[in-house]
């Protein structure tokens, strides 16, 4: 690699369903040679790691038709358009636990599938925890809220029961944010 990146030759829209969209992008890389490659657009979606005041993350069983089953995973929405991520936040947290965040901070980001997807995920911490709940959106089947410590949901991890990419990548930004602030 030289460090040049590809240009975008050109853009052939595919079609689009709810808030995806899809296209054909033909992409040119330094050498001149061209490829294509199949695209699905996404505004940008948050999660979020809520922990109440006993130190134990509220997670959700939601099913998930590509998986064609429930998945346990943390909250997690997509932002609407012209959106910021925090305020997504805010309201995804009290949609799908019931909870407003009295402290709402930002602990990373994330492409999701970089291969074929522009789905990129801001990575909240939700404390301060207040019984505030919004309706879940109609499109959504979701369990009450699961309160883990940090031990059982690695446990979760380690068994399999937590196949949740989001969920997965959620712990290294937490024990990041708890590294920072063990030195602040």
């Amino acid at each position: 690699m030289t460090g040049e990146l590809p240009s975008l030759v050109g853009s052939e829209p595919l079609g689009a369903a709810g808030y995806l969209t899809f296209r054909r992008d033909t992409i040119r890389f330094p050498d001149g040679h061209e490829a294509e490659r199949a695209i699905v657009g996404h505004p940008g979606a948050v999660a979020i790691i809520a922990v109440d005041g006993d130190g134990k993350w509220l997670l959700v069983r939601q099913y998930r038709h590509a998986a064609r089953r429930e998945l346990l995973e943390i909250p997690a929405g997509t932002r609407d358009e012209g959106e910021a991520p925090e305020a997504t936040a805010a309201r995804e947290v009290r949609e799908e636990i019931g909870y407003a965040a009295g402290n709402l901070v930002r602990v990373g980001g994330s492409y999701m599938v970089p291969g074929w997807g522009e789905e990129y995920i801001d990575f909240f911490l939700a404390t301060e925890l207040e019984a505030s709940p919004l309706p879940q959106d109609d499109d959504e089947y979701l369990s009450d809220p699961i309160r883990l410590t940090l031990d059982e949901v690695y446990a979760a991890v380690d068994s399999g029961e937590i196949e949740d990419a989001k969920t997965v990548a959620a712990l290294a930004f937490y024990q990041r944010h708890l590294a920072r602030a063990a030195k602040a």
